[in-house]
């Protein structure tokens, strides 16, 4: 038997990160869908508001704007359409790094060790006063199992998981702009419709998805490994390479039962 997703043959951590991932794709179609539907009649009901009270005398025709913007508190579809994509994108990139660090957490939990006679459960190092380890940690022990995480697309996602969270999105360096610029998007627009350095990182569902894809693709290509570790028959001579070299590089540490 080996791994394979459509049988279901995976880790129990991957059907965890597989059912997070897909829930955050719905939410991002679902959210797309239910609020253009609700801009939409919001802003009827705004012209048919203006309508019923329209005065030539009073009224230049373009009022139904103002209260339209009154009714979303200012929040116009692609101001919404950006927070929810921000959001898809940020829990995708949390999703993946949870799923590294309860992946190798299902590996240790098959495993016991004996210090000073009595039995230990084995765990990732930890820093003192957190409750996951770095993400060098993350990192260091899946190459042990001879997985490659730390990929240019992974960076690239983190980093603009950084750049949302803690600048909201916004570019303040030319630096920035490059990175992050989605050029493809940008093509054939008006100089106005750009990134710019100041402005928010454009997003958008496309570039949304592709950034999932890209995450999803590591950990299909980790989860092999995984499964393997936690299913294989015994404590194989591999398995026993892995946890001393895990040991030897202080990555992993015996924790009383």
């Amino acid at each position: 038997m080996t791994w394979n997703e459509a049988s279901g043959t995976v880790s129990q951590t991957f059907d965890s990160w597989r059912n997070t991932d897909a829930q955050n794709r719905a939410y991002l179609r679902l959210s797309a869908e239910w609020s253009n539907a609700a801009y939409d009649r919001t802003w009827k009901e705004a012209e048919a508001s203006l309508n019923a009270v329209f005065d030539p005398d009073r009224h230049h025709g373009d009022e139904h704007v103002d209260m339209f913007d009154h009714a979303v508190d200012g929040l116009w579809p692609s101001d919404y359409l950006w927070l929810s994509e921000a959001s898809v994108l940020k829990a995708g990139v949390t999703a993946f790094e949870v799923y590294l660090e309860q992946a190798l957490q299902e590996v240790l939990k098959r495993y016991r060790v004996t210090v000073d006679g009595q039995k230990c459960a084995l765990r990732l190092v930890t820093p003192k006063n957190f409750e996951s380890p770095g993400w060098g940690t993350l990192v260091k022990a899946h190459a042990v199992l001879k997985n490659e995480v730390d990929t240019a697309e992974v960076t690239w996602a983190r980093e603009l998981r950084h750049l949302l969270t803690h600048q909201n999105g916004e570019l303040r360096t030319h630096g920035a702009l490059e990175k992050f610029r989605d050029a493809e998007a940008e093509a054939g627009r008006e100089e106005i419709d750009r990134a710019y350095v100041g402005g928010k990182v454009h997003l958008g569902a496309e570039r949304v998805l592709r950034t999932l894809d890209a995450l999803a693709s590591v950990v299909r290509a980790a989860d092999p490994a995984v499964w393997s570790f936690v299913w294989g028959p015994g404590l194989r001579e591999d398995c026993r390479r892995a946890l001393a070299e895990l040991e030897q590089e202080k990555l992993i540490e015996a924790a009383a039962i």
